[in-house]
């Protein structure tokens, strides 16, 4: 019963940090997208004591892990609202859970002229998914511009999932080359929630 448990609670975890995707795309769009997380990637329980390499997201984003991402899992655009299928030409999600360490990362190709801020990304996550986000508590955001090829900004703030109290990482990445974002979510509790922010805002990006 408690392997069953411990399954299950970790299932709902990395089913929330998806959700907070999910969210954030439907209010970008005004919209709420349909319950697709059925295909998350389900963690394994075991401790993870190999040492951290670089493991891909797609050909241009990696983040330092002791395991490798999930298989990615295209959203259904067919079943977004009519207005919002023209904004979007692409998402897809991949997921990765290590000693702790939720991660969700989601890959957002939209349609030219359709494409927001870092900031105004950040602050909808942060909006929708901090336990107390009362105006003029957002956080500080660090932000990074690299020659116009593309540019990040990251936050941090608390967050329950599973009924657990922790910490989330919220990092978004921008091209100035096409129109693409990439949004990594990061969370955990106690030193797992210290790992899960070194991880997301130790991102590689070409």
């Amino acid at each position: 019963m408690k392997v069953t448990l411990l399954t299950t609670r970790k299932k709902w975890i990395l089913g929330g940090l998806v959700l907070i995707l999910v969210v954030f795309v439907g209010t970008r769009y005004g919209s709420q997208l349909p319950d697709i997380l059925a295909n998350r990637h389900q963690p394994g329980r075991e401790e993870i004591t190999r040492p951290a390499t670089s493991q891909s997201f797609d050909d241009r984003l990696s983040l330092r892990m002791p395991v490798g991402f999930g298989s990615p899992v295209e959203f259904p655009l067919a079943k977004l609202p009519a207005e919002t299928r023209g904004k979007v030409q692409k998402m897809a999600q991949r997921s990765a859970y290590f000693n702790g360490v939720y991660i969700v990362v989601m890959k957002m190709t939209n349609a030219p002229g359709s494409k927001s801020g870092v900031e105004e990304s950040l602050y909808k996550t942060f909006s929708k998914n901090c336990n107390d986000p009362a105006p003029g508590k957002m956080p500080k955001i660090n932000s990074l511009s690299v020659n116009g090829r593309w540019d990040s900004g990251a936050i941090c703030f608390p967050a329950v999932f599973g009924n657990r109290q922790g910490e989330m990482t919220a990092v978004v990445i921008i091209s100035g080359t096409d129109d693409s974002f990439w949004c990594i979510n990061a969370w955990g509790t106690g030193k797992a929630g210290v790992l899960a922010e070194k991880t997301a805002r130790e991102f590689v990006f070409n």
